[in-house]
């Protein structure tokens, strides 16, 4: 799992909250192609579903949150994004990166919150891995909020 920073205190404190969960991080610096600074913090570990969505929370947190404010508060325009997305765990354990373009992403966070969008995509995840047959109100397990 890979978590980006535009803000190498940001990265840096949510390395520490990762530790507080006993999570162990690496840290790498690089440059976005427009020559912004960016840290990517990793996750090599397996982790429980417990901690990764207090860490999925957090990172929601930081980077929805502090990370764009941030951003806006340079510019009159608001923040520029050249890429969004949401990572998903697959039935494997793997995790994706759903790509998301800016526009819609702030479109769908308009009316859900983070948690509740990585719900959604993590359902759409479950019934294409596990198609379902027949019609949709003859299924017992509906998804739930």
């Amino acid at each position: 799992m890979e978590y980006v920073f535009f803000d190498l205190s940001l990265a840096q404190r949510f390395q520490k909250f990762c530790a507080s969960l006993d999570v162990e991080t690496a840290l790498k610096s690089d440059e976005t192609y427009s020559g912004e600074p960016e840290f990517t913090v990793s996750i090599t570990d397996k982790l429980s579903e417990e901690k990764t969505e207090k860490i999925e929370e957090e990172y929601g947190e930081m980077l929805f949150g502090e990370q764009a404010a941030m951003i806006e508060g340079n510019k009159d325009t608001g923040a520029i994004a050249d890429a969004c997305g949401v990572q998903v765990q697959l039935q494997s354990g793997q995790f994706t990166t759903v790509a998301i373009h800016p526009d819609t992403m702030n479109k769908i966070l308009s009316v859900l919150t983070i948690k509740e969008l990585q719900q959604f995509l993590s359902q759409v995840a479950e019934d294409i891995e596990n198609p379902k047959l027949g019609p949709i109100c003859s299924r017992k397990d509906l998804p739930t909020i």
